[in-house]
């Protein structure tokens, strides 16, 4: 159908965009957007229209639905009041401890007694602790369900930006980057759920025990353990990115001068048939080249709606922390406060180890979008 619309609009000596649009919705069509599409209904209402629509009428046009940076701000903003006022709860929870702490450590030195003023630290301790712990198991949860989706979302947007890939020439690009990258994405998300959040977690263990008691003091230890997790982060983001740059650097050069020769040689051996061969594929490539670009925003904006609720909920969580302590900063122990940074610095930790994630699946996206479009340009 393609190959004949081209033929007659040549015959005719008049060039339309039908051709254009004809390659662009057999491609959709083959292609299985709707796993795609799936991943929507995970996020939030306000999220989903931030999304970018792939249809036939909104590639062609060019003028997909878009929204303004004071719209995102709007949304963003509103998500952390709310999860603020999700989180009313937690902040009183710690401030009633703060201040039942507080009361018991007057009453106690009142009477003069140190056994009871370490009973009474011992109980409000544990039960702050307790509170703490908790919190972090919803935070380390939602970390590992968003880490989870985001694998998932990696896996179904890999195979069809490698097809897209292929189909706009970049064949040496798509075979080296759609294996290795699919083991580095579960890789990364086997690393982060099964090592960097348990160390996160022994970590604010060791140095809550230490904050407890000087007999069993692990400053040095959950700190160490704060600072390999951060390595760990680091060095994975270094490696990856690395590798992603340095691939990408090479791949897209070969295929473009492949490409450059095929066509040559086609419209050398066959004159006529040939050139009509490579026209058509011009207009088949300059489709999958719009999708492709189009697939790859909307899995850059995917990346970061998946994110950025769960990321919202930490940073949240860690505000709250913040705000007890300093209100109970000049009425508990600073035991107390020093234990609520430990909380909150582990939050922290967990905060980064997300975002590191996100970036680098954003910069994978970004690559592989790029890598096709020099391709073509090397063409």
């Amino acid at each position: 159908m393609l190959w004949t619309s081209v033929c007659r609009a040549q015959g005719e000596g008049v060039w339309n965009t039908q051709p254009f649009q004809d390659s662009i919705q057999a491609q959709l069509e083959a292609l299985d957007l709707g796993q795609l599409l799936e991943f929507t209904e995970v996020l939030e209402e306000g999220y989903q229209e931030l999304l970018p629509s792939l249809n036939l009428k909104d590639l062609v046009s060019g003028t997909p639905d878009a929204h303004s940076a004071a719209d995102l701000l709007t949304l963003l903003a509103r998500s952390f009041f709310g999860e603020l006022y999700v989180s009313l709860s937690l902040l009183r929870q710690l401030v009633v401890i703060g201040i039942l702490a507080a009361v018991l450590q007057r009453l106690s030195v009142s009477f003069g007694s140190r056994m009871v003023v370490d009973l009474a630290f011992a109980v409000c301790f544990l039960v702050l602790a307790l509170v703490g712990l908790q919190s972090f198991k919803i935070a380390a949860g939602v970390a590992q369900d968003s880490v989870q989706t985001m694998v998932d979302f990696m896996h179904s947007l890999l195979p069809m930006l490698s097809t897209l890939l292929v189909a706009v020439g970049g064949i040496t690009s798509a075979a080296v980057f759609h294996p290795l990258l699919w083991a580095l994405v579960g890789s990364i998300a086997s690393l982060v759920q099964r090592l960097l959040l348990p160390l996160i977690l022994l970590s604010t263990a060791f140095s809550l025990v230490s904050q407890f008691s000087s007999e069993l003091a692990f400053p040095k230890l959950g700190g160490l353990l704060r600072q390999v997790v951060i390595t760990i982060l680091g060095v994975t983001f270094i490696v990856f990115s690395g590798f992603m740059v340095v691939r990408g650097a090479i791949a897209p050069i070969a295929d473009g001068i492949s490409l450059r020769t095929a066509k040559y040689l086609t419209r050398t051996i066959i004159p006529i048939a040939g050139g009509m061969f490579a026209d058509t594929l011009e207009v088949v490539v300059g489709g999958s080249l719009l999708i492709k670009n189009a697939v790859g925003i909307f899995g850059l904006v995917m990346i970061l709606c998946l994110v950025a609720a769960p990321l919202i909920k930490v940073v949240a969580m860690v505000f709250i922390y913040k705000l007890v302590g300093a209100v109970l900063e000049p009425l508990c122990d600073k035991r107390m406060v020093q234990s609520l940074e430990i909380m909150e610095s582990s939050l922290i930790l967990v905060i980064i180890a997300l975002a590191t994630v996100a970036l680098m699946f954003f910069l994978a996206i970004t690559i592989l979008v790029g890598i096709g479009n020099l391709a073509v340009f090397m063409r």
